[in-house]
């Protein structure tokens, strides 16, 4: 198993240069301490977030923080692909894998509240068909060498080529949460499929039995190894330092992703830390339970490729955040990383 980042920012920092300080101090401990990836939210204004330190362009942190760490692959978590012309966003993703010397990452996806969406105006289209086609023609884009025309339902056009062309074949995440059709999509294009935080384990498991038996046309093909999911994940001494430590933290930007958590005659005043810990929701504590809420979350799910832990939130300090990073990669990660959901289990026969 790899470990990597996904920085799903939400801080309520009133001014934002603080909030990306916060996002780059974590992106460089996680290189320091050997995570492989990293995942960056963008909550544009086309998203309608109204966070004053919400991160409009992945890319721009990207290229920072690619100056100033040395190994981690860095890729937006995602860029909502409807609200931008496909040779925009593969003409950046292209100039990113040069600035970055090779470690950029895609992600696309097609955004949250789309059809809500006031401030872009009315869609061309159908935003999931604006997500496909554009996906097609970003694609095209990279690996044509010559001008081509495109005439598909959305965007139509003449001699079209970008510069530069990308520095690397690198990979591209889809974010998955919800649809089969997203994580069929995913299979068939070679992609990787992101698992967001928020799904129940039987819904994440739902959605990784469709990808391994999706039909694939490109790239590589479907594999567990393949598969990212994140997790709120914090080490401490005990569970009870833990939820001392998170206690105060700020869930409210998820509620609405969260409703499925609910119990039974509650409301969003249950959804605290205390309670998402209790049920295992959050993966924190010693690092023997966080190792055993971890396992148990990989056998659960039949097993998957990168650990993706939720950072980019001011839950606890700077300080507690950072050494519950350093003691998960000292005392958690090297217990998970022989763990290899590709293998064929010996037969018993």
């Amino acid at each position: 198993m790899q470990i990597g980042l996904f920085s799903n920012g939400s801080r309520n920092n009133k001014v934002a240069k603080i909030s990306y300080d916060e996002d780059l101090h974590e992106i460089i401990v996680a290189d320091r301490l050997g995570m492989t990836e990293c995942w960056i939210s963008e909550h544009g204004t086309f998203l309608n977030h109204k966070a004053p330190d919400q991160l409009p362009s992945a890319d721009l942190l990207i290229c920072k923080a690619a100056a100033l760490t040395k190994q981690i692959k860095m890729g937006p978590g995602i860029r909502p692909l409807p609200f931008f012309h496909p040779l925009q966003v593969a003409t950046e993703a292209a100039v990113c894998d040069h600035l970055t010397d090779g470690r950029y990452l895609g992600g696309f996806g097609v955004g949250i509240n789309v059809a809500q969406n006031t401030q872009r105006g009315p869609m061309p289209a159908d935003p999931r068909l604006m997500f496909r086609e554009a996906v097609d023609l970003i694609l095209k884009a990279w690996t044509e060498p010559e001008p081509f025309d495109w005439n598909g339902e959305v965007w139509q056009g003449k001699g079209w080529h970008i510069i530069p062309q990308p520095l690397t074949q690198f990979e591209v995440g889809i974010a998955c949460s919800r649809t089969d059709s997203t994580v069929e999509f995913t299979a068939e294009k070679g992609f990787l499929p992101m698992m967001s935080w928020t799904p129940t384990v039987a819904q994440m498991k739902g959605m990784i039995d469709t990808y391994l038996a999706s039909a694939h046309k490109r790239g590589a093909a479907p594999a567990r190894s393949r598969v990212r999911v994140g997790r709120v994940v914090y080490v401490a001494d005990s569970v009870a330092q833990a939820k001392r430590e998170l206690h105060g933290g700020d869930l409210s930007h998820a509620y609405s992703r969260m409703q499925h958590l609910i119990p039974p005659g509650g409301s969003n005043v249950d959804l605290t830390f205390e309670t998402m810990i209790d049920n295992g929701i959050f993966i924190c504590g010693d690092p023997d339970t966080v190792y055993e809420g971890l396992k148990n979350l990989y056998d659960e799910l039949g097993g998957f490729g990168t650990l993706l832990l939720i950072t980019g939130k001011d839950w606890a300090t700077r300080a507690q955040r950072t050494r519950s990073m350093e003691r998960f990669m000292a005392e958690v990660a090297p217990r998970l990383a022989a763990l290899d959901p590709d293998k064929i289990p010996p037969s018993r026969h």
